[in-house]
């Protein structure tokens, strides 16, 4: 939405409070950082290894002895995980989005409060 909006020609921010493996922000929120997509790239790996383990025999193929390196397994999903988020702070920059980190909530009429990881308190003036 904070991308559509500065596309539109709005000035735009997005606040953030996800601290990735690493100790910085990153953008995504739940979804991308441990959600949806990480499970969908491990859930991906895993209907593979059961297809090569299983299913591969009674269509001819032989895989031979097919073991699961879960460290492997990981450690795509955390790219996966990398590039789409670097994509998104990308995205930001590119269309001119303010990124925030921290907590935010509307506190009244247009103003937005916004709390980092050190509890330290902004607040900020919308006009839309």
């Amino acid at each position: 939405a904070a991308i559509r909006a500065a596309q539109m020609g709005l000035k735009a921010a997005c606040v953030e409070k996800w601290i990735g493996k690493e100790g910085n922000v990153v953008h995504g929120g739940t979804c991308l950082n441990v959600g949806c997509i990480p499970s969908k790239a491990l859930l991906e790996a895993s209907h593979k290894f059961v297809e090569a383990k299983h299913d591969f025999d009674e269509m001819g193929i032989q895989a031979g002895d097919v073991t699961m390196d879960v460290t492997k397994m990981i450690a795509r999903k955390d790219k996966i995980v990398k590039n789409l988020t670097g994509g998104i702070s990308g995205l930001f920059k590119a269309n001119g989005v303010t990124a925030i980190e921290g907590t935010a909530k509307v506190t009244s009429g247009k103003q937005v409060e916004v709390t980092d990881a050190e509890g330290n308190t902004t607040t900020y003036d919308a006009e839309n």
